[in-house]
């Protein structure tokens, strides 16, 4: 049986964090859209883009990368964060911290300096998110174990 305490809260907030970050994301998008006369639904190669000079598309299209790749890297961010908290809520919401962190500065090398801007970024989201999929897995299995 699995029970939650006052510290899956923790969790919790961690997780409601990382959709506020990725909705900030989605509006740094639509002011990059303002910008550059990107209209939707136009993802960056499209009619809207094709008339930006190189300077301006790459510019758009890094803003758009990074609110991409946050929408697909959420579930299983937010999933690993809420299953590894009902086992481990501390270190879980740890983890979920050093995600956002990761995030955060990921989101500021891309839109800064491109593709290359995001490694450091990528290298902290990654520890805070492999560490929550390898404690799912090891409560999940603890609790599979005991029967």
């Amino acid at each position: 049986m699995i029970s939650i305490g006052t510290q899956y809260a923790w969790n919790l907030l961690a997780v409601t964090a990382m959709s506020f970050q990725c909705s900030m994301a989605g509006l740094s998008v639509v002011a990059a859209r303002k910008k550059f006369g990107v209209e939707y639904p136009d993802m960056g190669s499209g009619r809207f883009s094709s008339k930006l000079n190189e300077e301006q598309w790459l510019e758009f299209n890094n803003v758009m990368r990074v609110h991409q790749n946050y929408v697909e890297g959420l579930p299983i961010a937010t999933i690993t964060t809420l299953v590894s908290g009902l086992f481990y809520p501390k270190l879980s919401a740890i983890s979920g911290a050093v995600y956002i962190l990761g995030r955060f500065i990921y989101g500021l090398g891309y839109a800064s300096r491109g593709a290359s801007g995001r490694l450091v970024g990528v290298f902290i989201l990654d520890a805070g998110l492999v560490t929550n999929l390898i404690a799912s897995l090891v409560g999940i299995y603890h609790v599979l174990s005991k029967k």
